[in-house]
C-alpha cells in the first residue's frame, strides 16, 4: 500500500494475529513517549489510519520494509521513546511471525527446515512475548506500562487472539511436538512442547505428561546434547506438575561431570540473555566457559524466582549454587544481590518438600552471604 502522505508499505486485510504483539507494543511505546496517534502520524508523515492499523494489527509491522521499520524506530527514539522498549520491537515482530505461521498452518505440519520454531534457540524475552496474548501476563519490563494503561478505563491491556486463532495455534504446536524425535526436528519439537505447557486444554496436559515420561525412558543419554536437553526439560515439566522425582534423578545423574554442570549454567545463561548470541541449536552449551559471561543477570533472575512450592525450585537452587562457585565475586561485589540471595534462602525455609541436597546447597549459599558481608 502507498499512503497518501508517504511511501510506507504494508498489507491490508491480514489476520489480526499477524501483528497483535508488535502492534500492542508499538501502542505502549507511543503512549510512553507521550504521543497521540495523530502526533505520531505527523512525525512519520503518514495518515493516522496507518498508525491505527499498525497498533491494531490490521496492518502488521511484519509487512513493513526494513528501511521503514528502522525509520519508525528512529523517529520514536527522537520523540522520547525508551531505547529498551524499541529494542523489544524486533522480538515482538518475531513473536508475531511465529504465532501467525502456526495459526495459518493449524493442524497441518510445516517441514523441519522451514519451521519458525526450529530457526534458533529461544530466549526468555521472545518467549514471554509469544505467550503474552495466551496468558495475559506481560513481560517484566512492560508490566508498569500495562498497569498504567489499565487504570485509564476499559481499554485492552494485552495483545489478543481470537478463540479460533488460539485453538489453531495450539493445534499446530501439538502437530509439531508429536513428530518423530530426530536431530533435525529436535529444536522445533522442544520449543513446541514448552509452548504447549500454556495450553489450558486437559487433553494437551495429558499428552504432555505422557510425552515427558516417554522421553525420560527413551532418551537417557547425557553425552548427546539434544537428549540431555530433552531429559532436563521433561523432568522440569513433570516437577512443575507436582512429580519431583524425575528432576531429582536428573540432578543426581544428569549433572555428574564438570561439562554437564557447565551445560546447565550455559542453558540458563542463554535463556536470560547472559549469552546473547543467536544459537541455532543447543550444542553451544557444552563449549562456552561460564566464566566468560558475567553472571549478574542470571543470579538476579534465579533468586527472584526462587519461591516455596515451585516444582523445579531445586533446579534453580542448584543453578545458583553452581553459579556462585563459578563466579564467587558476585556476592562480594554486589550488596543488592547478597540481600536477594539471603531473602531467597529465608523464603525457601518454608518449603518442606525440598530434598536434603537442596537444603545443603541453601545452607552453603547462606554461608557465602555471611562471608561476603564480613
Amino acid at each position: 500500500m502507498v499512503s497518501s502522505r508517504g511511501t510506507w508499505r504494508s498489507s491490508q486485510g491480514s489476520p489480526r494475529c499477524l501483528g497483535a504483539v508488535s502492534g500492542f507494543l508499538l501502542k505502549l511505546i507511543r503512549e510512553s513517549a507521550g504521543l497521540t496517534q495523530i502526533q505520531l502520524a505527523e512525525q512519520l508523515g503518514v495518515d493516522v489510519a496507518s498508525v491505527q492499523g499498525w497498533e491494531s494489527g490490521r496492518r502488521p509491522l511484519t509487512a513493513l520494509r526494513a528501511a521503514d521499520l528502522a525509520r519508525l524506530r528512529s523517529r520514536l527514539l527522537r520523540c522520547g521513546a525508551q531505547p529498551s522498549l524499541l529494542a523489544m520491537l524486533a522480538d515482538a515482530i518475531q513473536a508475531d511471525l511465529i504465532i501467525a505461521q502456526a495459526v495459518q498452518a493449524g493442524s497441518q505440519p510445516i517441514t523441519a527446515h522451514e519451521h519458525p520454531l526450529g530457526a534458533a534457540v529461544h530466549q526468555r524475552p521472545l518467549t514471554n512475548l509469544i505467550t503474552w496474548p495466551l496468558t495475559g501476563l506481560a513481560p517484566d519490563s512492560l508490566r508498569d506500562l500495562v498497569t498504567a494503561r489499565a487504570r485509564r478505563g476499559p481499554v485492552p491491556d494485552q495483545p489478543t487472539l481470537t478463540h479460533d486463532e488460539r485453538t489453531r495455534f495450539f493445534d499446530h504446536l501439538l502437530v509439531t511436538a508429536d513428530t518423530k524425535p530426530q536431530d533435525d526436528t529436535a529444536l522445533a519439537r522442544r520449543q513446541a512442547i514448552y509452548l504447549l505447557s500454556f495450553d489450558p486444554r486437559a487433553d494437551t496436559a495429558d499428552w504432555l505428561r505422557t510425552e515427558r515420561r516417554r522421553t525420560l525412558h527413551a532418551a537417557w543419554r547425557t553425552e548427546h546434547v539434544p537428549s540431555w536437553v530433552a531429559i532436563r526439560d521433561s523432568a522440569s515439566g513433570l516437577a512443575q506438575g507436582g512429580d519431583r522425582d524425575p528432576l531429582r534423578a536428573f540432578l543426581r545423574h544428569g549433572l555428574t561431570t564438570e561439562q554437564l554442570e557447565q551445560a546447565n549454567l550455559n542453558y540458563w545463561a542463554h535463556w536470560v540473555g547472559e549469552i546473547d548470541d543467536v544459537q541455532v541449536d543447543h550444542k553451544f552449551i557444552v563449549h562456552i566457559n561460564p566464566r566468560d559471561w558475567d553472571g549478574t543477570r542470571l543470579l538476579r533472575h534465579l533468586v527472584n524466582h526462587l519461591d516455596p512450592g515451585c516444582g523445579y525450585a531445586e533446579l534453580r537452587i542448584h543453578a545458583v549454587w553452581t553459579l556462585l562457585l563459578a563466579h564467587p565475586a558476585l556476592l562480594s561485589n554486589n550488596p543488592d544481590l547478597r540481600f536477594s540471595v539471603a531473602s531467597a534462602v529465608e523464603r525457601l525455609d518454608a518449603d518442606h518438600k525440598l530434598s536434603p541436597e537442596a537444603r545443603r546447597e541453601l545452607s552453603d549459599m547462606a554461608y557465602g552471604v555471611r562471608l561476603a558481608d564480613q
